[in-house]
């Protein structure tokens, strides 16, 4: 027979020597410190480029040249968006955000929405002999231009939204330009075809993700202000008459925002006040908007809350959604049955 030899397996027991261990703890120690050296720079870096955020004018070289910061900017609030969080109350200065928190520590944020919001009214202004124009002073072809200018808008999109997942940046957001904005790009996408409008990562999937930020908190945002404000802009009426033009091109997070915004100015004590002004009866031409004096389209609220309850029920849960949509629903519902009475007399 083959002799079998004995060899001795190592004790997980066993201490290891001790010029090991040192060697263990100095590598520790400077991954450790190489971990927040790099953090440091990256944290350097980022608002550096945060500070680079100026208002220049829409299509400019210097607004094009501002362009990669914003993408920068925007990517890596998303990743810290995804990380996962020790505590949903924990504010935004006690949380690993350094995105949004730079943004408000420099005073950028509200630059930020100006930013969009002057190029969304320049994008609505502008035809092709104008974008021609614009391409040519910027030194650049009108393709390039429309495709650096998506990227602008995706990309502050995107960091906008992160933004205003904490109530600190919605305290000092400027609110009636943020409203203002939101009912005008809802205003321009409800007046035409979904084919004719880009929604993916565009202010137009974006907007009923902000509004429904804005209600969720509105207790922490001075309810009975920004809850006029919101009636001043004939939001809740904006709002269905968006989601009712484009209901079947909307993604299912923009259909869920929308009637979770909807919902929240249901449960308001602005809604039970006045009532008739935000769901009046039959097709009503909604009021210029405060600042630019613009009118909105002939909407029925009440048909087109109708028409969300079923959107937003659609796939769900039916109990769960009922619930956490109650308002919604049953609005909704006492719409249905009153438009039942009439049509059996």
């Amino acid at each position: 027979s083959v002799p079998v030899l004995a060899v001795p397996l190592p004790s997980p027991l066993r201490q290891p020597p001790k010029m090991f261990s040192r060697k263990v703890q100095y590598e520790a120690t400077a991954d450790a410190s190489s971990l927040e050296d790099l953090s440091r720079k990256l944290a350097v870096d980022l608002r550096k480029h945060v500070r680079r955020l100026e208002a220049h004018p829409v299509h400019s070289k210097e607004w094009l040249g501002m362009i990669d910061s914003v993408l920068h900017i925007s990517n890596i609030a998303m990743m810290e968006h995804r990380l996962p969080r020790d505590d949903d109350a924990a504010t935004l200065w006690e949380g690993e955000e350094l995105t949004v928190r730079f943004l408000l520590e420099e005073g950028k944020l509200n630059l930020c929405l100006r930013l969009m919001h002057e190029y969304k009214k320049a994008q609505r202004g502008m035809d092709a002999p104008a974008k021609d124009s614009a391409a040519q002073a910027a030194g650049v072809d009108s393709k390039t231009l429309d495709q650096r200018a998506l990227v602008f808008e995706q990309s502050l999109s995107v960091l906008l939204k992160c933004a205003f997942e904490h109530v600190e940046p919605l305290q000092t957001i400027d609110m009636p330009e943020l409203l203002e904005h939101c009912a005008e790009v809802m205003d321009s996408a409800a007046a035409r075809p979904s084919a004719d409008v880009e929604f993916n990562r565009t202010q137009e999937s974006a907007v009923p993700l902000y509004l429904a930020a804005v209600a969720k908190r509105l207790e922490a945002l001075d309810e009975a202000r920004v809850a006029g404000l919101m009636r001043q802009c004939s939001l809740l009426q904006r709002m269905l008459a968006f989601a009712a033009a484009h209901l079947d091109a909307l993604a299912p997070e923009t259909v869920e925002a929308a009637a979770g915004f909807v919902n929240a100015v249901l449960e308001s004590e602005d809604f039970s006040t006045h009532k008739k002004v935000y769901l009046p009866d039959g097709a009503q031409p909604l009021a210029p908007l405060p600042s630019s004096q613009t009118a909105g389209p002939a909407v029925d609220a009440k048909a087109a809350l109708v028409s969300l309850k079923v959107a937003a029920l659609k796939g769900t849960g039916d109990a769960e959604a009922r619930r956490k949509l109650g308002a919604l629903v049953r609005e909704a519902d006492a719409v249905e049955r009153l438009a039942r009475l009439k049509a059996g007399d």
